[in-house]
């Protein structure tokens, strides 16, 4: 799924980037972040949701992890990723496909 440009403002604002220099960069760990959900077992409808905050929290920290060189804070960032990630995979909304 295409990233739209609202929900890379917000990854911008995350990473306290004002210009759209970086955005190729930026969208590809976004499809990185949602391609590693789907494969952990999230339903792919789940991982492109732009609209879920907690989808939004644990893309937002893979982003901030894995962007740049030399970043203070990406030990940091894994970890939380990690914590969202697998709470992700322990809900049944995330990971279950609706019936009916």
């Amino acid at each position: 799924m295409a990233v739209s440009a609202e929900y890379l403002a917000k990854m911008r604002r995350a990473l306290r980037r004002s210009g759209e220099s970086a955005d190729a960069e930026i969208t590809d760990l976004i499809e990185e972040c949602r391609r590693d959900l789907i494969l952990l077992g999230v339903l792919e409808a789940k991982a492109n949701d732009e609209t879920d905050s907690v989808i939004l929290g644990a893309v937002r920290c893979f982003v901030r992890w894995k962007f740049g060189v030399n970043n203070p804070e990406a030990a940091r960032m894994q970890e939380e990723y990690m914590i969202l990630r697998d709470e992700l995979r322990r809900r049944a909304e995330y990971c279950t496909p609706p019936t009916g």
